[in-house]
């Protein structure tokens, strides 16, 4: 009977002597060193993860939304996070750009799943792609601020926005009518032109999207629309009361 001193009966082999008069089975110190690689690496992801999500711009009430605590209530709110999710696998199989339309009710979700599908991005490693979050109404602003400030320059800022990989337009057609539309539409426009994917959120219907965009930039950007995902369920802050 070998000594149990140098035998592993774990993997029923002969241990060997390492550290002088240590003896060690290499396969228990293969799977140890397989184990402490694997945390290393699920720690370094969460911290790159952190890093990024603060850089999308996110807003404090939608910082910890995400697709794992998007509130599912039946098979179709399942099927809901599946689509956003299957929208990220084939943006990134495809390489190519790819829209998605996020309509409904206020207060049933729409930020929180587009928030979501963004931070999804990088949980699948998409990180040499930058994506950000933007309101429809702050991002109108953001160009408007350039008028009269000859320290900021418009082209500047709708360069920054129609060059990222993958935007959130959030709230489009709410406040931002008349010259404030003309600016996101010259921005949903340009990131077709420059092959980029955008994501909208809105409570007008697909009808109303379309009158918004009007038939240049509406037909653009439904050329590449992957889905159109309609939540239809009760304002979950009227639910809190």
């Amino acid at each position: 009977m070998s000594n149990q001193l140098n035998y592993c009966e774990k993997h029923k082999c002969s241990k060997v002597l390492v550290r002088e008069r240590s003896w060690e089975c290499k396969k228990c110190l293969s799977e140890l060193l397989e184990k402490v690689n694997q945390e290393f690496e699920e720690n370094l992801l969460k911290n790159l993860l952190s890093k990024k999500i603060n850089s999308i711009q996110i807003p404090l009430d939608l910082k910890n939304k995400g697709l794992d605590n998007f509130q599912v209530n039946d098979e179709y709110d399942e099927k809901i996070v599946l689509r956003g999710k299957e929208y990220v696998d084939q943006m990134i199989k495809s390489n190519t750009h790819l829209n998605l339309l996020i309509t409904g009710p206020t207060g049933v979700g729409k930020s929180h799943l587009a928030v979501g599908i963004l931070k999804y991005c990088y949980e699948q490693k998409y990180f040499r792609k930058f994506v950000c979050y933007s309101t429809s109404f702050g991002l109108a602003n953001k160009v408007i601020a350039t008028w009269n400030n000859h320290d900021l320059n418009e082209e500047d800022v709708l360069r920054e926005y129609t060059e990222i990989e993958l935007l959130v337009i959030d709230d489009l057609g709410y406040d931002d009518i008349g010259k404030k539309a003309e600016i996101i539409n010259k921005i949903i426009y340009r990131r077709h032109e420059n092959h980029k994917s955008t994501i909208i959120t809105s409570n007008l219907k697909v009808e109303q999207i379309v009158e918004y965009m009007g038939s240049r930039t509406s037909s653009r950007f439904f050329s590449h629309l992957y889905a159109d995902i309609q939540i239809d369920t009760e304002d979950f802050r009227m639910r809190r009361k």
